[in-house]
């Protein structure tokens, strides 16, 4: 039988998981950004003692990490079903707690999984954007993250990632912001909208809230996730 990495309950977030989870973090790629990219970590105060979303923008394939060291809590991430059928990457990211979803659409499968974090001391990984953008502006955002907001009702913690990288590419500094949380929207516009303009300030990139929805059906709504 095929397994659905798209199916997770509660039980699946153990502390030991979350304890693999802070190794590979802390142990193995912490010191890579230290060495490489001057870590910069504001707004720590602004994380609540309970599950919340933390939606950052995309600009990297570093950036669940990234989260990962910002929240220095455990967070399960929202990850294309493409890197479930990948050797080695499929049992990482599965050890390490990610799910798999369906990016063209919202399936009852992701709304079950994701109430299933956010009812732990696990916070939920989500990039709005779908998708790394470079352009100096916050990507245009799916609609689906701001209805899995509102069907979740969690509320938002914005995270802004900046990277700013000298003449050589392997160099850097790597600044994360996090803001104050946003409440749990009343429709998935104000998801969007809300999330946009904490990032803007944040990160300083210009937002316009320009939604996507390919076919404007609450049914069949994009997902967003790692894309990495």
């Amino acid at each position: 039988m095929t397994r659905n990495f798209a199916k997770v309950e509660a039980k699946h977030y153990q502390p030991w998981r979350a304890f693999v989870q802070y190794c590979v973090i802390y142990l193995i790629l912490y010191p890579f950004f230290k060495i490489f990219f001057r870590v910069e970590i504001h707004g720590r105060e602004n994380i609540p003692n309970k599950g919340i979303i933390v939606a950052a923008n995309h600009t990297s394939s570093f950036d669940p990490v990234i989260i990962s060291l910002g929240m220095n809590q455990p967070i399960a991430h929202m990850a294309k079903q493409e890197l479930f059928h990948t050797p080695v990457i499929s049992q990482l990211i599965q050890i390490l707690g990610a799910f798999s979803v369906n990016r063209e659409k919202l399936e009852i499968a992701t709304i079950k999984s994701a109430k299933s974090v956010l009812s732990t001391k696990w916070h939920l990984g989500i990039f709005p954007e779908g998708t790394r953008i470079r352009t100096g502006k916050v990507g245009t955002v799916h609609k689906g993250f701001g209805y899995l907001a509102k069907v979740t009702n969690s509320e938002i913690l914005p995270m802004g990632i900046i990277i700013k990288r000298n003449i050589c590419p392997m160099f850097g500094k790597l600044i994360i912001k996090i803001g104050k949380p946003i409440p749990v929207p009343k429709t998935p516009e104000e998801a969007i909208e809300n999330w946009g303009k904490a990032i803007a300030e944040l990160t300083g990139l210009e937002f316009n809230s320009t939604i996507k929805d390919t076919e404007n059906n609450d049914k069949n709504l994009e997902v967003p996730c790692a894309n990495v």
